[in-house]
């Protein structure tokens, strides 16, 4: 499991998160729906763990990298996922929120997985 996981946060790093100058930046051609898809078949869920493992994770250094290199006090994380989350209840809800959002599942898998990650773990006990 820990080389999916580096392999799947090797490939986030490479695709890129959603960001202000996203035009200039590779991004990879899976879709949210090609991601729901495998989420959903019981041989792709270790895949999908993987991946949304590795867009959390990103986004969480990303915030660190913030907060301690650049020193800015007032950075916000984008989501708050609890330590103690398990992959499945990540995959879980993020299959739940595509579900939900079907209109823009034919964007870039990572800006898909990132946003619904945003919008159900909020910081601040949100949702």
């Amino acid at each position: 499991m820990k080389i999916a996981r580096l392999l799947a946060l090797g490939c986030i790093m490479a695709v890129g998160l959603p960001a202000a100058h996203a035009s200039a930046q590779r991004v990879s051609r899976l879709t949210g729906e090609q991601l729901g898809s495998l989420c959903t078949k019981p041989t792709g869920t270790g895949i999908c763990d993987a991946y949304i493992s590795g867009i959390a994770d990103s986004a969480a250094l990303d915030h660190l990298f913030e907060r301690n290199a650049e020193k800015d006090t007032k950075d916000v994380a984008a989501f708050c996922v609890a330590p103690a989350t398990s992959t499945a209840d990540m995959r879980g809800k993020v299959v739940s929120w595509m579900k939900d959002h079907r209109d823009g599942l034919s964007r870039p898998a990572g800006e898909v997985v990132f946003t619904a990650l945003r919008e159900t773990y909020p910081c601040g006990g949100g949702k």
